[in-house]
């Protein structure tokens, strides 16, 4: 089961990955537009168009994920060379 406290602290890692400047400026953009895209009401592909309507705010979510994830990747290698916790 995962606790709250858990989630927590991903997410303050996620943070500290976010202003790490180790991690290239082009992750974070990217990350932080497919999480705009994702919220906006606006989509390329109308919603209402059958399956392509949703297929492309599916791709924007697992394109921000993939972002989200070598953020992170970058920040624990970045961690480990400097040797710090």
């Amino acid at each position: 089961m995962i606790l709250m406290g858990d989630i927590l602290k991903k997410i303050y890692f996620f943070i500290q990955g976010l202003l790490n400047p180790a991690v290239p400026k082009r992750f974070k953009y990217e990350s932080g537009i497919c999480f705009l895209y994702f919220l906006s009401p606006i989509d390329f592909v109308p919603d209402f168009i059958p399956l392509t309507g949703k297929a492309d705010d599916m791709v924007v979510m697992f394109w921000g994920i993939k972002r989200i994830y070598d953020i992170i990747k970058i920040h624990k290698q970045f961690i480990k060379s400097k040797g710090t916790p």
